[in-house]
């Protein structure tokens, strides 16, 4: 029987430093020879289904010791043979053993004791006392009537915690009721009537407000119910014990490092209060140079916007490397793991990522395009609706939105419709080909004012003509007109077309490119009839059949 006995509950070494009440029966020289314990301490639990039986002070390998302890106790208070005159205990030497039947269990020794300020007989009489009635508990709670009362309180108090929730789901609805009954009738605060948009923003506050309070009231019921849920049933009795203590550590967690750091939560808080204030000295500064209600030397209106994405930049980066050191848990292996987590990541996308804002900062402050411009960025024509540190969103004249990393937009040729038409008009042109038969100070002429008739084409610069080709049968005319609307090129080109169609059809003249397909034969020159008379003195044409033979 001793060695079945035995192998069921093997050898529990009970390193136990825990104090408790003092145990009857103590001698005066055990008494006598105790020290006073040296501060506080806390200790580390040892529970028995949940509820807590003595407590360990050992720091070294605590959370196992307290596992196997645990186990052990659980076996002991299941043993159908288990008496209380079983834990006993043996001195020997300058200790004291204690004993489950006839194993030894654990040994206190007299250091380990006057670290707690007691004797080795009364801490060993001590966590014998609280076992035996850690044990007694358990098993008064694993009794069939135990069961069957718990059972019953169960069913009752699930009851209560369906009506009590339904309580609350019905009160909810009728707030709500009558909320949207007064949003019908009108809202009015302080006497004055709201209006359509004020009522609105107060209806929806003061519904997230009752479902905020309904969730609040639901979770309230919820832990009551598991509280005495826990209590009632037989097995996790010892569990409610620890039920609001598992709810308020969190809460006591995090004031209790509050007040352990709470000058390093001062200086934090300071830190970011001067931070939020200077960038909002450095906003109001560039916002105001940015509107032109104010003049900073060096930089110019259309920069300020840039210059302040990249300075609020600057500002929270500092701030975060003077206030890291300083914040409560930077120091922890959790905290590092995260910081080193985050580090990785930005260090696989820092190529791309420092390439599109460096190349917003230089397409932001070399002077490339402003907001609205019409711009060429590779095969992409648009205006420039945004320039952020990263991207460059351009609209095309069909209403496309094209969005750019400006790493690219900086690794391909950029041409600005915008810059040279603020100051001296862009040049918006197109070409005909007309015979040799038609004079060509009558095209000039001609193309020039219809250039003129044309909406947004500027009269001075004047527009101007080129011949830019004499083909075999016709020559190839270009007009060339001066505009400042460079994101409405489109649009002018469309009425300078009609406008020179109307002006040649005015003029009888055929925009058509003669092709000659046969050998002249004597008929009628090309030559105007107005050059001819003019220049009678001059050879008549020969043609090049004339000429090869």
């Amino acid at each position: 029987m001793k060695t079945q006995l035995f192998r069921v509950f093997p050898l529990l070494w009970l390193v136990v430093l825990a104090g408790g009440t003092p145990a009857r029966g103590e001698s005066p020289a055990e008494s006598a020879s105790a020290k006073p314990a040296p501060g506080r301490q806390v200790g580390y639990p040892v529970r028995l289904a949940g509820e807590e039986a003595f407590r360990i002070y050992d720091p070294q390998g605590a959370e196992e010791t307290v596992r196997i302890l645990e186990e052990r106790l659980l076996r002991i208070a299941q043993d159908p043979f288990y008496t209380e005159d079983q834990l006993t205990t043996e001195v020997q030497g300058d200790g004291v053993w204690i004993r489950y039947r006839d194993a030894r269990i654990g040994f206190i020794d007299e250091a380990t004791a006057a670290r707690l300020g007691t004797s080795p007989a009364r801490r060993a009489a001590e966590i014998i006392a609280s076992a035996q009635a850690a044990v007694e508990r358990y098993r008064d709670r694993q009794e069939p009537e135990a069961w069957t009362r718990a059972l019953l309180l169960l069913a009752l108090s699930t009851g209560l915690l369906v009506g009590a929730v339904y309580l609350v789901v019905a009160s909810h609805r009728r707030l709500v009721a009558r909320l949207d009954a007064r949003s019908r009738t009108g809202m009015t605060v302080g006497g004055q009537r709201l209006g359509f948009r004020g009522a609105t923003r107060l209806l929806a506050f003061e519904r997230r407000a009752f479902r905020l309070a309904r969730a609040l009231l639901i979770a309230f019921v919820a832990l009551v119910y598991l509280q005495a849920a826990f209590a009632i049933v037989p097995i996790t009795r010892g569990y409610a014990l620890g039920m609001i203590a598992y709810v308020l550590d969190p809460l006591r967690f995090v004031w209790d490092g509050f007040l352990q750091n709470v000058g390093d939560v001062i200086f934090v808080a300071v830190i970011v209060v001067l931070a939020r204030l200077l960038l909002r000295g450095i906003r109001l500064l560039l916002t105001e140079a940015a509107s032109g209600s104010l003049r900073l030397p060096g930089i110019p209106q259309d920069r300020a916007l840039p210059l302040y994405k990249i300075a609020r930049l600057g500002v929270v980066a500092m701030t975060i490397v003077m206030i890291y050191p300083y914040i409560p848990g930077s120091s922890t292996a959790a905290f590092r793991g995260v910081s080193l987590f985050a580090g990785a990541l930005f260090t696989l996308g820092a190529s791309s990522s420092a390439s599109n804002f460096i190349g917003g900062i230089v397409l932001n402050f070399s002077g490339s395009f402003q907001i609205g411009d019409r711009v060429r960025i590779g095969d992409v024509v648009g205006d420039v609706e945004e320039s952020t540190l990263a991207l460059t969103r351009l609209r095309t004249p069909k209403n496309e939105l094209v969005t750019l990393a400006n790493g690219a937009v900086l690794n391909q040729s950029l041409v600005n419709y915008s810059a040279m038409a603020r100051k001296q008009g862009l040049i918006v042109h197109t070409a005909v080909t007309i015979g040799y038969d038609v004079p060509w100070r009558t095209i000039h002429e001609l193309l020039v004012r219809a250039a003129l008739q044309t909406t947004h084409v500027l009269e001075e610069p004047a527009p101007f003509v080129l011949q830019t080709a004499l083909n075999d049968f016709h020559v190839s005319y270009q007009i060339n007109a001066y505009t400042r609307a460079a994101n409405n090129v489109a649009r002018i080109l469309g009425a300078l077309h009609e406008n020179i169609q109307d002006a040649f059809a005015e003029a009888g003249i055929e925009i058509t490119s003669p092709a000659y397909s046969a050998l002249r034969d004597g008929a009628a020159s090309t030559v105007p009839e107005a050059a001819s008379a003019s220049g009678a003195q001059l050879a008549a044409p020969r043609s090049a059949v004339d000429e090869v033979s």
